[in-house]
């Protein structure tokens, strides 16, 4: 009843407090005045709704009251009847009295059989007379309960329009830190949920409806410390996003967001400050390092160590440190107390100096997050080492849902000639690219009879029996050196290998086992020559890829893991390579960067037909590129992506430097999206993220913060109304 209730504040509300709809930055006054014909329309139509809805109230309110009248009506009626039986009970009362004096004084027994007849007749009709007066009482208690059910109805639909009050506030909280709004609230001061009854305040489900909307379409959630890289390794997490955050304090760290203000915070200081006194000063110097730090190691030959962070649908795992030595794998659900390491595979401290050098395991690496479903949590795959006195692998697969924690086998033991290794195994079968399809994890994995070959773990699988050589596709020790595995349909996958020298790489498809995993086609026939197929994406069961067939240079392929189904999909640089890359699906058609001659390096689309295959706009006209960055996805995010059902994408051109752009997939509907550092400047947007009605991104601006450095945004198609008060 209270929501229909509202609709009549609302009606007042929209006339009283109408405010104006910001567009945002657009590419012309056109789309401004669709954009705010199209607001007006919206509010037209929530117009006539409310309108339609107070209706209603109004019609459920007469209702109540023409039937309650007719219910009173109803029971002077009876009651009148009722008199009236009463009457017509107690004069036969009366007649039965004199009946029977009359029986008592007569001797005629002629009279007196007469008599006992009407005396039987009239004591029938009492008992009838009797029986309709106790069924018009029941009918008028009925109606009396009736009547008073009626008016309690009306004096409670009187008491909800009367009681209805509502508030304006500031949206500080909901709104982006530099763009807060005002929002109109209606409601029920009554105490329901965490309200207080007669407060004079609306709160949380006290509130009926709201109206408002953050002014703009554009803004961020928080403002972390100045610095070049800004927020990194975005991930969704169910209803959030968790990234690694600068605050300037705890240096890098895991943090949250909802996409608003108060919803934005850090997780938790894994890596806390860290202090040491100078033994002969006595002078204590700190540093905080952050647990999601950069490690450099190439000073002795090994390689730099990048955090990483994946999310599932309730927990997110990430690699780092929570002290000085080698990371380690920590799970959070995006509580503090809920964010631990995971378990403690580095606690030998032992290293010979030799060991050390030859040594170039620098951590976690190659995390692949399995999301949860059915009765299985969350889960984590990651190539990991373990260093624990009397217990040591090399670097092996690893399987962890956050509590339990499993090695899923340890493919390269290193054996002397008196057992392993006390202290440390600096071999390992070193597993990269896990990917999974169903309950089947695959990646590739070295060992020193078959090189580096293709394997696959059985998630359902029973005890040991669970990890499996899938086959030896380039026999011997050098291996065929897998690449770009990419799962489609029920257990199948394609990837890329090498199997022989005369071969060379070309693509291949496996359903799981050696008898059914063969190469695809020879694309670039001969001896040493490769097709190399790389840009895996799956379109159904098939896929699309880029691979160089000797002739044609790298262009775009399709396959149905068949060869007469393998074929070039266009030669769109007619003069070398198109190197097309930046995939991305929207339903069938593949969007997608390829450079030719006469454009340059601009965004494509494919429907997998030589016909379909077309630029969309040359955007950065003539032989420039818009696409001249080949950015690595691990320290710089996506730069295109789907969100909305249209393609966003980072682009430089000569008017507006390198923002974010959209397209529908037409010349006419890909435009500018947001000139966050306005003219030709360039805000340089990284970590594109879609994450509910929002497209989050990072980016450097020079108004309103010139020295604020890369920060966290996110743009929206704003609802409005914006109120002005």
């Amino acid at each position: 009843m209270k929501f229909y209730a509202v609709t009549l504040v609302l009606i007042f509300s929209i006339s009283i407090f109408a405010g104006c709809i910001e567009g945002g930055s657009s590419a012309g006054d056109r789309e401004k005045i669709v954009s705010l014909e199209l607001e007006i329309n919206n509010l037209t139509a929530e117009n006539e709704e409310l309108t339609s809805n107070y209706a209603i109230i109004q019609q459920t309110l007469d209702a109540a009251l023409i039937d309650l009248n007719s219910s009173n009506q109803d029971a002077n009626n009876l009651t009148l009847t009722l008199t009236s039986l009463e009457s017509h009970r107690d004069n036969l009362a009366n007649i039965l009295n004199e009946t029977m004096n009359e029986l008592n004084r007569t001797q005629d027994e002629g009279l007196l059989a007469q008599l006992e007849s009407q005396i039987v007749n009239l004591t029938v009709e009492m008992e009838d007379a009797n029986s309709e007066i106790s069924t018009l009482n029941n009918q008028i208690i009925t109606k009396q309960s009736e009547s008073e059910q009626l008016l309690a109805t009306i004096n409670a639909l009187q008491s909800t329009i009367d009681g209805l009050t509502f508030d304006t506030r500031q949206m500080v909280d909901n709104c982006p830190m530099d763009n807060p709004g005002i929002e109109f609230v209606g409601g029920f001061d009554d105490g329901t949920g965490s309200g207080i009854e007669g407060d004079g305040e609306l709160w949380n489900d006290e509130i009926q409806f709201r109206l408002g909307e953050c002014p703009g379409n554009y803004g961020r959630t928080l403002n972390l410390s100045k610095n070049y890289w800004g927020p990194s390794g975005i991930a969704k997490m169910g209803d959030k996003l968790v990234f690694a955050g600068n605050d300037g304090i705890h240096s890098w760290e895991p943090w949250i967001t909802d996409g608003t203000v108060s919803g934005t915070y850090m997780v938790k200081d894994v890596r806390p400050e860290e202090c040491t006194v100078n033994e002969n000063t006595g002078e204590e110097t700190c540093n905080n390092y952050g647990s999601l730090t950069y490690q450099d190691f190439s000073g002795i030959n090994r390689d730099n160590y990048w955090p990483e962070l994946v999310a599932g649908n309730s927990k997110f795992f990430f690699s780092g440190y929570d002290a000085p030595g080698m990371a380690e794998v920590f799970v959070s659900d995006g509580t503090e107390e809920g964010t631990y390491l995971i378990q403690d595979q580095w606690t030998h401290e032992y290293f010979s100096s030799n060991g050390w050098w030859d040594f170039y395991f620098v951590g976690p690496r190659d995390l692949h997050v399995i999301p949860s479903s059915g009765n299985h949590p969350d889960r984590l795959v990651y190539s990991g080492f373990w260093a624990h006195s009397g217990d040591v692998t090399g670097e092996e697969p690893y399987l962890t849902d956050g509590v339990t924690t499993v090695r899923m086998g340890n493919i390269v033991p290193e054996i002397t000639e008196s057992g392993p290794y006390c202290c440390f195994d600096f071999l390992g079968s070193k597993p990269r690219d896990f990917t999974h399809v169903d309950n089947m994890i695959y990646f590739s994995a070295e060992s020193n009879d078959n090189g580096r070959e293709l394997y696959k773990y059985d998630l359902n699988g029973f005890g040991n029996n669970r990890l499996f050589l899938i086959g030896d596709i380039r026999t011997g020790v050098e291996g065929s050196e897998p690449e770009q595995l990419t799962p489609v349909g029920d257990n199948k996958i394609y990837f890329s290998a090498e199997v022989d020298s005369d071969t060379g790489r070309e693509l291949y498809f496996s359903r799981g086992s050696a008898v059914n995993t063969n190469i695809v086609m020879d694309i670039w026939p001969g001896e040493n020559n490769s097709s190399n197929p790389q840009n895996l994406i799956s379109h159904g069961e098939n896929i699309f890829f880029t691979a160089d067939n000797g002739q044609n240079g790298t262009e775009l392929w399709y396959s149905d893991s068949t060869a007469t189904g393998t074929q070039m999909v266009k030669d769109i640089n007619t003069n070398g390579s198109s190197e097309p890359r930046s995939f991305v699906l929207s339903g069938d058609i593949l969007y997608f960067t390829a450079y030719n001659e006469q454009y340059g390096r601009e965004l494509w689309k494919s429907d997998g037909t030589e016909e379909g295959t077309i630029m969309i706009m040359d955007i950065y006209v003539g032989t420039n590129s818009t696409f001249d960055w080949d950015l690595n996805e691990m320290l710089f995010g996506e730069q295109m992506i789907l969100h909305d059902e249209k393609i966003y994408f980072t682009a430089n051109s000569p008017e507006y430097g390198y923002e974010i752009w959209q397209s529908d997939g037409t010349m006419q509907g890909t435009n500018i999206l947001l000139d966050l550092n306005p003219g030709n400047n360039s805000s340089y947007p990284w970590w594109l993220t879609s994450f509910g009605n929002k497209l989050y991104f990072t980016a450097t601006n020079i108004e309103p913060y010139p020295t604020d450095g890369r920060q966290m945004y996110f743009y929206w198609d704003n609802p409005g109304p914006v109120i002005n008060i």
